[in-house]
């Protein structure tokens, strides 16, 4: 696609998929006769339609196929998580999909979707071993039901926050090491915009989720429940994290952008710094078609000396539709699509996270090649999922005005993150709906 920073291709990424088609499929591929093996078919639907994201989606179910002789997946790139109820309703639903998880409950709730805790449980399943070996307690507790279920398998998570930087500008700036704190990337960020007009610091769509990162790294809490069910950002550590950025909206230290335009502008060469998802590296590598190097930094800590992540990501549901075989074919694929041979595959051309110890093992000398890969993984440890409520994201969209009105001095910072924290939690409650 283009270079990347440290001078790593993407060619190499590309180069040996063919040589690595055993390992990728978790082993020897079962031998069938055609003659004498019957096929079955299943339908797979997933949302990334475009980007690096979709081109591995198709290798991945085409070596699936490839080494599952009696089963055959059709891929559609198609949102489940918006289309799957009325395809549900209409007995026109895929039998695997790709779905946001906050989103499960709704599916559950209309029985959509299956159980896969026998699945998990029977011989074919996976054993205690293996979930703590190929699964992060984090990601694999966020898979479950609050009734003991579960009826998703992880597939995706990216991390909220990674700095991105163009080095030429760095080094005209005299800036000797990428940032690892908060107060660090306000200094950088200064001397970049300091080196003229036509130069930012930094350009940022405002994201409510990356601020709730800042919040937790500046002490602060974006909860006042375990159960992450109400907002409270009426507290110091959120204060201090929106005045940080307020300030650098005021001296023009950092920018706001609309959309993916910080994206657009950063492959100008005129901007410094970015603050993107682990997911965005392919895209913003793209924007930079090779015209500079990009250097990528883990997410920034702040004074509770160590950096907080959001992680977040679709996960994989089978619908409660179709024949015992073409369910048993779905578990089967379910399984292979979750596991760390194809987690690994997955995130060497996305930039998404090693699901567990197997597929950070996996990806040890990958990263070491590719540090601008590795910049994106963060201590799991500190790793916050998204909440599960439906709820969350409209509650979350609902605080978007308020925030900008802070940022862009409209409203005082006590203000913007009361209103906030009243919207919020209307929105969590379920009193009000966009």
């Amino acid at each position: 696609m283009h270079t990347r920073y440290y001078k790593t291709k993407i060619t190499s990424i590309m180069a040996g998929f063919t040589a690595a088609a055993v390992t990728f499929a978790g082993g020897s591929a079962p031998q069938a006769s055609a003659a004498s093996s019957k096929v079955t078919d299943i339908l797979f639907w997933a949302g990334h339609d475009s980007g690096e994201l979709h081109k591995a989606l198709i290798k991945e179910v085409a070596q699936f196929n490839a080494s599952h002789p009696t089963i055959h997946v059709t891929f559609q790139a198609q949102h489940a998580t918006t289309k799957g109820m009325a395809a549900y309703l209409a007995h026109k639903a895929p039998n695997v999909a790709m779905i946001a998880t906050n989103a499960a409950q709704t599916f559950i709730s209309a029985n959509a979707l299956l159980n896969l805790k026998p699945l998990i449980n029977s011989k074919n399943g996976l054993t205690p071993a293996q979930i703590h070996q190929d699964y992060y307690p984090v990601v694999w507790n966020d898979m479950r039901s609050a009734n003991g279920n579960q009826y998703l398998m992880p597939l995706e998570k990216k991390s909220s926050v990674v700095l991105y930087y163009n080095e030429d500008l760095m080094k005209k700036a005299h800036i000797v090491s990428a940032p690892t704190t908060w107060a660090q990337v306000v200094t950088d960020a200064t001397k970049i915009t300091n080196l003229g007009s036509s130069y930012h610091g930094i350009e940022w769509t405002p994201s409510v989720r990356q601020f709730f990162v800042m919040v937790m790294d500046f002490g602060g809490s974006v909860w006042s429940d375990a159960g992450h069910t109400k907002f409270n950002l009426n507290n110091e550590g959120a204060r201090k994290a929106f005045a940080m950025l307020r300030t650098m909206v005021k001296k023009n230290i950092l920018i706001p952008t609309k959309g993916y335009n910080y994206q657009l502008n950063f492959g100008t060469g005129h901007v410094g710094i970015l603050i993107d998802a682990s997911a965005g590296y392919t895209y913003d590598l793209g924007s930079v078609g090779g015209k500079f190097p990009m250097l990528a930094q883990s997410a920034p800590s702040g004074p509770v000396g160590h950096a907080y992540n959001y992680i977040n990501g679709a996960s994989l549901a089978m619908f409660n539709t179709g024949s015992k075989a073409e369910q048993e074919a779905s578990w089967i694929f379910t399984k292979w699509m979750s596991g760390p041979a194809n987690n690994t595959y997955w995130n060497k051309h996305t930039n998404y996270l090693p699901l567990g110890p197997a597929g950070m093992s996996m990806m040890t000398s990958f990263y070491k090649s590719n540090p601008a890969y590795k910049a994106s993984f963060s201590n799991p440890k500190y790793w916050v999922i998204k909440p599960t409520d439906p709820n969350y994201s409209a509650a979350k969209a609902a605080m978007q005005s308020d925030f900008l009105k802070g940022l862009m001095g409209q409203e005082s910072i006590s203000t913007a993150l009361k209103n906030m924290t009243n919207a919020g939690n209307k929105y969590m409650a379920g009193q009000e709906r966009l």
